[in-house]
């Protein structure tokens, strides 16, 4: 069944855990449930949406770096800070546009990377980062043909 594809393969894997997942590997002595509970407890790096407030993107500004900034760029600055909240999820172009309006400024810059990391490095349990809607139960385990 295709929507047990990454469970059988994580199951059947040689690798244990599976390469990016953080947890117990599953070893031939384990039990269904030994198993199950060692799958659903495996967690991985799952990017998640940075919405932010403009104002705590702007409060993580140097002053003197948005001081230095010409017309032009304080122009682009409010566009790309527009509306109530501010997708600088990684990889977006708001994000892009705001590390490049202050290039060369390390403190602004680690600031605003202090400011997305929690978003860019949170840890979600390995089912839900593969689609998954619950923890694995016995019946998953049946339904894959894996017990």
């Amino acid at each position: 069944m295709a929507y047990y594809t990454a469970f059988t393969t994580a199951w059947n894997g040689v690798t244990q855990p599976p390469a990016g997942v953080t947890g117990a590997g599953l070893t031939g002595g384990m039990t269904t449930a030994q198993k199950l509970a060692a799958m659903n407890g495996w967690t991985v790096i799952a990017a998640q949406k940075a919405m932010l407030a403009p104002s705590q993107i702007l409060n993580a500004i140097v002053f003197a770096d948005l001081a230095a900034l010409t017309q032009l760029q304080v122009s682009q600055l409010a566009l790309l800070l527009a509306g109530s909240q501010v997708d600088a999820s990684a990889g977006t172009s708001i994000r892009a546009g705001i590390q490049a309006l202050f290039a060369g400024k390390s403190t602004t810059l680690a600031n605003l990377a202090a400011l997305v990391a929690p978003f860019d490095n949170a840890i979600a349990p390995w089912w839900q980062a593969n689609g998954y809607l619950r923890p694995f139960d016995a019946g998953d385990a049946q339904a894959a043909g894996v017990s």
